[in-house]
Formats: C-alpha cells, structure tokens, sequence
C-alpha cells in the first residue's frame, strides 16, 4: 500500500477490508512509528482501510473511533495539517463500526464515507448470481466450480490430452456430472512462454466442443480467450462467459463485444503477455497494485455500459507473479471482495504449488485441494479447476465445517 496520493485520482475514496493486516500496512498509512506497540496488537479486530480522505475527514474518523472505543491509524502529519490527504485505517469490531456510522452520518459531508464504510460492512455474499446473455444464473453454494477443458496441444497441464473434440466434450460432461457449476474451454495455450496461435485456428478448436457441451446441458461455457473473434464465434456456439487474461487489453473489439452480446467477463490480471509475463515479476505491493488494476479495469466496463452482474474478476495467479506474489495473492484473497464483485482463483496445478512441495505438475493435487480449501474458508466465488471431483469434495467438507456451530 503505498501512501503516495499524486497519482489516485481524487474522487470518491476508495476502501477494502484488509484480511491480514500488519504493521507494514500501518507504516504505509504513515503513521508515527512510535505508535505500532500500541496499534499493531488491535489489528485482530475487523480492518478497513480508507484511500485518500481529505484532512478533515481523517481527523473526524480518528476521533470518532477513539471516543467509542474503537481506533484508527492515519498519516501523522494529520493532527498539524501538514497533509491535505490521508489514507486511514479503522480498526474495531462491528459494534464500533456501526456506532462510527451512525456519527458520521450526524456529520457534514461525511455521509460518502459512512456509505463507503457500510459497503465494506456488506460485501459477503450468500450464493452467487449472475447475468449472461440474458440469462440469469443463480448458485446457492460457494464457490462454485469452473471445470477447465483445455483443447490445446500444449498446455501445462493437460496439453494434447482432449485435443480431439469428442474426447473434450466427454470429458466436459464428465466434469458436469461431477459438480462443475461452469466450463471453460480455451484453445490457446496461456502458460509462461506459450507462443500466441492464429484466430481462425483457436476457432476451430473450441466451436466444436461449445457447441457439443450446450447440446445437452444447461451449464453456463466459458470461452478462454483473448481475441474478440474467437468470442464472437464462441458466443455465437452457446459460450456465455469470456474468460480474458488480458482484462479485455489485448483487443479493443472485446468489451464492445461484451456490452452487445451481454456476455460475461472475467477481469484478470496480467503484466506483459504470455510469452514474457514472467520477465518482470517485482511488485512494491502485490495486493494492492492488482487490486487497484482490476478496480480500474472495473471502472472502465462500467463506463462503456457493461452490467456489473455479468463481471467477475481474477487476481491473475501465475500470470506475471513470482512465488512470494503467489502466495500473498492467495493469502489476502478475501480483500478482492471488497471490489464488490465475485471473485475467481485459477491455482490448479501451476508451478508455484510444485515449487512449494517440491512436485511434478501431475503430482500438485494434493497442493491444488489445499488452495481450494483456503479459497472457500475466505468466500472466494468461483474456483477454476481441473478435478472437479476432487474440487467438490474440497469444498463439502469445508463448507460443513464452516456451517457447524
């Protein structure tokens, strides 16, 4: 979390709930470092975190939370006047947070920041809901499922394996009939170093096996592409959802495709292509410059009119990350949520399990189901997998657990 504010554009402050925070997030803040034994030992209480407010809104927030019980760290040039913004962090539990409400609501001009807060307060969701093409889909247990069909000779994972469609639209019912919610099937290989393919040989990839899975199912496709044409085809075949790497940066056809066919999109992060994506992996702060990269990608399909029902978004595991930004991502996977949005993780198999357990990518289930798990303890939406078996199982026993008194 940087503290510079030059570059944030300075409209509505922009919060999320921090689900790790540390005395790294309070020095970002700027606070007096004579001031973390004091406030790092708080940091077990609910977290949030407000960008960018103007003076005299950090002081108020400071001294609201003081007088009723709560705290908030702001930058310490606050109190003197020194800065004309602040981030600030608020620290307490809900019954801090809905008495700091109420007063700032009694405020004047702190009604925006009481509204931000409540959102933050809000943002766990029940059962996921949906808008593709259309067609509303609603999933009562999270997270759900996206099962992968890779129709590629060469994957990472599974490259070669379904290149033949028949065998990819078995296997896509087979991932149905085991509990996957969703199917996504990508004819372009995205893994570090792949070389991008032709349009017209992507479409021939994948028209077969959408319009083999549609035939007999009412399970929404994701089609993993790039390339506004191959979208185009796609949807045309019964796909619902793009699953683009690039956020929708790589074509500029692909978000007025997405607003004229309603189609749904997920929002990944990604720096560079997959050729290079892995030159360049060094992050000041990992959650934070994705976050603010998704929210900005956010910002811009609401603007060109997309309906947010049909955005999802992803944090990019492996896409540009090295493993210390693997697993931070993971670890604060939670905070995305706050982007108000469901929330996607694709860990299945990647390197970074093998780099962790020292394993062969046909040997990094065990490692895949234990990132499943962490992703349904921290209400993540949808969990992108190959074994969707397992990845159902996964998620019973947690959710049971989790459900318990």
């Amino acid at each position: 979390m940087s503290n510079s504010t030059a570059s944030l554009e300075r409209t509505r402050p922009k919060a999320r709930l921090l689900s790790f925070p540390d005395h790294k997030d309070l020095i970002s803040c700027g606070i007096d470092p004579d001031a973390l034994p004091y406030l790092v030992p708080k940091l077990g209480h609910r977290v949030i975190l407000i960008r960018d407010i103007r003076l005299f809104a950090a002081n108020i927030i400071k001294q609201s939370m003081l007088s009723i019980g709560g705290d908030a760290a702001v930058h310490r040039s606050v109190i003197t006047g020194k800065v004309e913004y602040s981030d600030c962090i608020i620290i307490g539990d809900l019954r801090h947070y809905k008495n700091l409400i109420e007063k700032l609501e009694n405020q004047p001009n702190m009604s925006e920041i009481a509204d931000i807060i409540k959102e933050q307060m809000n943002i766990e969701r029940t059962h996921l809901k949906l808008r593709l093409c259309s067609n509303t889909f609603e999933w009562e247990t999270r997270p759900v499922i996206m099962g992968i069909v890779n129709v590629t000779p060469d994957s990472f994972s599974d490259g070669g394996v379904y290149a033949d469609p028949e065998m990819a639209i078995a296997h896509a019912h087979e991932l149905i009939s085991q509990g996957a919610g969703i199917i996504d099937v990508g004819g372009e290989s995205t893994r570090p170093g792949a070389a991008p393919i032709d349009e017209k040989s992507e479409i021939e990839r994948v028209l077969p096996v959408i319009k083999g899975v549609v035939l007999n199912s009412n399970v929404p496709v994701s089609i993993d592409t790039r390339n506004a044409a191959v979208a185009k085809a796609a949807i045309g075949s019964g796909a619902s959802i793009i699953n683009d790497v690039s956020s929708m940066t790589h074509d500029p056809e692909m978000i007025f495709l997405a607003k004229r066919t309603g189609a749904g999109i997920v929002l990944m992060h990604m720096r560079g292509m997959p050729a290079d994506m892995q030159n360049n992996t060094c992050y000041t702060d990992v959650v934070s410059e994705i976050y603010d990269y998704l929210e900005n990608r956010i910002k811009v399909c609401l603007e060109a009119g997309i309906d947010p029902l049909s955005i999802i978004v992803d944090p990019g595991i492996g896409f540009g990350k090295d493993l210390e930004g693997n697993l931070s991502l993971i670890k604060h996977i939670k905070e995305f949520s706050s982007l108000g949005l469901p929330v996607m993780l694709g860990h299945s198999r990647k390197s970074f399990i093998g780099k962790v357990l020292d394993s062969e990518v046909h040997n990094r289930e065990e490692g895949t189901d234990a990132v499943t798990s962490w992703a349904a303890m921290q209400q993540v939406d949808i969990v992108r997998v190959h074994s969707v078996n397992r990845a159902k199982k996964t998620i019973e026993m947690i959710n049971s657990i989790l459900k318990s008194r």
